[in-house]
């Protein structure tokens, strides 16, 4: 098997060498991701500057690469540049410093750097730590005991996974999960950058509304691992379904 990692928080980061390590004995490992941390990049891509792409050492991987773009722009070299001679089997990304709960997957490099593998037709499923603490040994254990049933499930085309993990995940304790709803209270904190220039900085505090029991948010509250299946269609059918019924 020959799996492509990627992520969000960086190529030097805990999560991805972790789960490199964890996965190099069983499978021929790729390593493609940023050269720096980029959180919350979403579906963004490097259009009007060139992608500088370098190979480096990583243990355990059989080529490991950075770059100075976003987790979709190293997907998509990747697909690009590594696939037609070396094709993946399987794309994993993370494994992520945070959780991807709810809408949190609008903003997710993470989640977006899985997707970017899925249309691209490559299994591909997001793996997110809740936290902190981030405690990575036990996400590798739990990984490595769900890793045959993750690899054998038949996933739509359109279709990827995310699947987040509590602080202790318990592989015997796992739920298929819908998102949930997640808002924040938007707050701007008005500071002075290292030149005394007035700049604002983004916070505020999470607000989780756990749903019908079925969600993510739910499920990750209860101790569980959540499984949930994502694709991208944005498209409000059941709305242009009940306009094209109106007489005109």
């Amino acid at each position: 098997m020959r799996i492509l990692l990627s992520n969000d928080d960086g190529i030097h980061a805990h999560g991805i060498r972790s789960l490199c390590k964890a996965l190099c004995d069983t499978a021929e490992v790729y390593v493609v991701a940023p050269n720096q941390e980029r959180s919350a990049s979403s579906h963004g891509i490097s259009l009007h500057r060139a992608l500088e792409v370098h190979e480096i050492e990583v243990p355990g991987a059989t080529k490991a690469y950075e770059t100075s773009g976003t987790p979709v722009d190293c997907v998509k070299w990747a697909l690009a540049v590594l696939h037609p001679k070396t094709p993946f089997d399987l794309m994993l990304s993370g494994v992520n410093a945070g959780a991807n709960l709810a809408t949190d997957v609008l903003y997710s490099g993470t989640v977006a750097a899985a997707g970017e593998a899925s249309l691209q037709g490559v299994k591909a499923i997001a793996l997110s730590l809740v936290g902190p603490p981030f405690h990575f040994h036990p996400v590798m254990q739990a990984l490595q005991s769900m890793f045959p049933d993750l690899c054998a499930l038949s996933l739509p085309p359109d279709t990827f996974l995310s699947v987040n993990f509590p602080e202790n995940p318990d592989p015997q304790k796992t739920r298929w999960t819908k998102l949930g709803v997640r808002k924040y209270h938007d707050t701007f904190r008005l500071e002075l950058d290292e030149s005394g220039e007035q700049v604002y900085r983004y916070g505020g505090d999470i607000v989780d509304e756990r749903g019908d029991g079925q969600t993510d948010v739910q499920a990750i509250y209860d101790g569980y691992i959540s499984i949930t299946p994502l694709r991208y269609r944005f498209a409000n059918e059941e709305y242009y379904e009940k306009m094209q019924s109106i007489k005109r």
